[in-house]
């Protein structure tokens, strides 16, 4: 974590956020999240990173909730278990009914398998499961909206996922959650996550935006912030 910190401040930014991955209740073979008693150490590492940075940049301590809807209780009790000071919500887990299968992995098993269970079924449960993460759990962000399926070639979203994306913008307006402007999307398309069609939805509808550059290394801490016009 304190890489992390340190290139910030060598970047030049007054703050950064860390969102330490959440996940209850899913059956994967590769866990990219964090357990109670790692976010135990998050915090003590976090706490003493403030303290020592404290004259240099504003460090705060978040999550990244990804939502399940079979364990919305879990969830809840663990945002309900730590002092997180920004929470982002995503959903990164398709539950074929044996099995989850990450909706954002470039793993061909990942891939394969969201193929087979077929395209049109991951987006509808995609994005009508943010729609009832967004009712159901409080969060200050949407985390790259649009991801879903990113490695995979030539993904078209139907009108229908359009109309889905719009009642959860109207949902992120009336309850005030902002929307993440996700510059990872530099690195597979021309634009981040989402595309300019949602950001400018959003702006219409006065939802605030959140710059957000993922970083799962120290180097790509503000990664092409550059290219944000907002």
């Amino acid at each position: 974590m304190e890489e992390y910190v340190l290139t910030a401040i060598q970047l030049g930014l007054p703050c950064m956020t860390f969102l330490e991955h959440l996940e209850c209740g899913i059956i994967y073979d590769h866990r990219t999240w964090l357990t109670a008693d790692l976010f135990d150490c998050y915090f003590q590492e976090g706490h003493r990173l403030k303290k020592k940075f404290s004259s240099s940049i504003e460090i705060r301590l978040g999550v990244e909730l990804g939502y399940n809807p079979f364990a919305v209780h879990e969830l809840q009790t663990m945002l309900d278990s730590f002092p997180f000071e920004h929470i982002g919500l995503s959903y990164h887990f398709f539950f074929d009914g044996t099995r989850h299968c990450n909706v954002v992995s470039r793993r061909s098993e990942n891939i394969t398998a969201l193929q087979d269970a077929g395209v049109e079924r991951v987006l509808d449960d995609y994005f009508g499961g943010l729609l009832d993460a967004v009712s159901l759990l409080s969060c200050d962000k949407i985390c790259h909206l649009d991801a879903v399926l990113r490695h995979l070639p030539g993904l078209r979203f139907a009108p229908r996922h359009h109309k889905q994306i719009s009642k959860i913008l109207d949902c992120m307006a009336l309850k005030g959650i902002a929307l993440e402007v996700n510059t990872s999307g530099y690195d597979l398309r021309s634009h981040p996550y989402p595309m300019e069609q949602i950001i400018n939805q959003a702006r219409r509808k006065n939802i605030p935006l959140i710059a957000g550059s993922d970083a799962h290394r120290p180097e790509q801490i503000g990664r092409y912030f550059d290219r944000l016009s907002f």
